[in-house]
């Protein structure tokens, strides 16, 4: 991401034709192609395009065009304070965490509808690398470490459930612990994950577990 700071003029055209006189701005320019211009305050951009685009710059007149739209930015730098580039990495999933909480106490109430004679042993266990959702043991009183997410399980939660996994298997007394990712629905490249790390995956919703519909419930081993 390119992050930049400046006195600068901007002048749309495309939907509307608009101009911005001179004023302070951070600029930001993401990887996706999109484009945000910020005043110093309020939340809401001043300028935004959307991604892919192309960005040319020729001296101090940066010009940014979304073909799919036609539309063009223009930026004219008066002054720059700041210009910086940053690789980023964030895969993170947006979650509402009362939501999930709820789930929790769904599922501690009926661990059956995860595996049949499954038995929590804790909820949201500690762990250095972040709670635990479900603890539990299955019929063989092996240790299962169950991550539950309300929304589409993605890759990055497979990720999670491994770290889990991984540092509860330092532990000799659950190693080797299974894991389940509880989710209502699983993205293709999350399913390949789980099937080639030996994880299961029961797909259920909020609404089923608070019973407003009939569960359907399916483990893949």
């Amino acid at each position: 991401m390119r992050i930049l700071v400046a006195r600068c003029e901007i002048a749309y055209h495309g939907r509307a034709t608009t101009r911005l006189g001179a004023g302070d701005r951070v600029i930001l320019f993401k990887d996706d192609g999109s484009l945000c211009v910020h005043a110093e305050k309020g939340y809401k951009p001043l300028n935004y395009m959307p991604g892919p685009t192309t960005v040319r710059q020729e001296d101090d007149v940066i010009r940014v065009y979304r073909p799919a739209s036609d539309e063009t930015l223009l930026i004219v730098l008066e002054e720059v304070h700041e210009d910086a580039r940053h690789e980023l990495l964030d895969d993170a999933v947006l979650e509402h965490d009362g939501l999930e909480r709820q789930m929790h106490e769904l599922l501690e109430r009926s661990p059956e509808l995860i595996e049949p004679g499954l038995v929590i042993v804790s909820r949201e266990r500690f762990t250095d690398v972040g709670p635990v959702d479900l603890f539990c043991r299955d019929t063989d009183g092996r240790t299962v470490v169950v991550e539950v997410k309300r929304v589409r399980a993605v890759a990055a939660h497979v990720e999670q459930l491994t770290r889990y996994c991984q540092r509860v298997d330092l532990d000799p007394a659950h190693a080797p612990c299974r894991g389940i990712l509880v989710a209502p629905e699983i993205a293709p490249q999350a399913r390949v994950m789980c099937d080639a790390r030996g994880y299961g995956y029961v797909a259920v919703t909020y609404d089923e577990l608070k019973g407003e519909a009939a569960p359907e419930l399916t483990l893949f081993d």
